[in-house]
C-alpha cells in the first residue's frame, strides 16, 4: 500500500508539481522488488513457494544498513565481554590454585 500512494504522490508531481518536486519524489520512489517466500502448510506437506512484489524505499534501505552495522557493533561488544570474563575467572582459578599450592608446601614446611 505504500507503494502504491508514492505512485499516486509521483503522478500528482508530475502534473501539477514544479521540476524540483518532481526529483524530489523520484529520488524517493522505492525500487519494486520481487522476493520468495516459503509457504507454510498444517498438515506438513511441501507448501512450495509463492513470489510476490516488495517495495523498498531510499530512506528504509539506508536505515537498514546502519542497523546492520549497529548488530554487528554490539555483537562484537558482548563477545569481548564474554571473553574477558573468562579471562577474569581464569586468573582467578589461577590465583586460587596458587595460593592453595602455598598452603599446602607452608603444611609441609611446619611437619
Amino acid at each position: 500500500s505504500s507503494g502504491i500512494n508514492a505512485e499516486y504522490g509521483r503522478e500528482f508531481e508530475m502534473k501539477h508539481g514544479s521540476a524540483t518536486t518532481q526529483n524530489s519524489i523520484a529520488q524517493k520512489m522505492p525500487r519494486r522488488v520481487k522476493k520468495r517466500r516459503k509457504i507454510d502448510v498444517e498438515e506438513g506437506g511441501e507448501g512450495g513457494w509463492e513470489e510476490y512484489w516488495d517495495y523498498i524505499f531510499p530512506d528504509t534501505e539506508a536505515n537498514s544498513s546502519n542497523l546492520k552495522l549497529l548488530q554487528m557493533a554490539k555483537m562484537w561488544k558482548k563477545q569481548q565481554e564474554e571473553s574477558s570474563d573468562e579471562d577474569e575467572e581464569g586468573e582467578e582459578e589461577e590465583e586460587e590454585e596458587k595460593e592453595e599450592k602455598e598452603e599446602t608446601e607452608e603444611k609441609e614446611e611446619t611437619e
